[in-house]
């Protein structure tokens, strides 16, 4: 009886040991299981991709006195929408050139020659972004902006810069600056420090 008796504790320990084993098997593999796809999508790095749309908002704007309009306006909260477009361009389908024009010629100068902008478009190019799963950032190459006023008698040609950089967020959330620097009227250049800070939304 005796000897049954161990024989039974033996494969008793022999199963407990077996058991044993078997769960620290099975929480190895659940450790070495493969993450949840929505927390390797939260991990992902955001692409340029990820900016394409359009986009609406608000942009803010600041001038320096200038030769011809020595006493310039600050405008806050000014509508204004956007695209990124698939070819990474900041695009203007309808820049807010008048604006500027204000800021260089004065209000009561410009209001005869703002009917006469028409529809001014405008692209900035995204270049070669810095990103994480929450945050992307890039500089922006700004060409020059040209406006034909007077049916062209005068061309004014306005240096645009952008002293930051474009940032996106996961929320869909955009923002940029960009700062004219100088203007040239028929040949003529003279200083222009004009900024608008954009923050506009998907």
């Amino acid at each position: 009886m005796t000897h049954i008796r161990k024989i039974t504790n033996t494969l008793a320990a022999v199963a407990l040991a077996c058991l044993t084993m078997t769960t620290v098997a099975c929480s190895d593999d659940d450790d070495n299981a493969t993450p949840n796809p929505d927390q390797q999508e939260q991990e992902q790095a955001l692409t340029l991709q990820d900016l394409v749309g359009s986009y609406t908002g608000t942009f803010d704007f600041t001038a320096e006195p200038s030769a011809l309009n020595p006493a310039p306006q600050a405008q806050n909260d000014i509508a204004v929408s956007v695209e990124v477009t698939e070819e990474g361009a900041v695009h203007f389908a309808e820049f807010p050139a008048a604006t500027l024009v204000t800021a260089l010629l004065g209000e009561e100068a410009a209001g005869s020659l703002i009917p006469m902008l028409g529809t001014i478009i405008y692209d900035a190019t995204i270049g070669t972004p810095t990103a994480d799963a929450t945050k992307l950032s890039a500089d922006l190459t700004t060409p020059v902006l040209t406006l034909n006023l007077m049916g062209g008698i005068m061309k004014v040609e306005i240096t645009i810069e952008s002293p930051d950089q474009l940032t996106y967020t996961k929320e869909g959330g955009l923002t940029f600056t960009l700062k004219t620097t100088k203007a040239t009227v028929n040949g003529e250049e003279m200083e222009l420090v004009n900024t608008l800070t954009f923050d506009v939304k998907k």
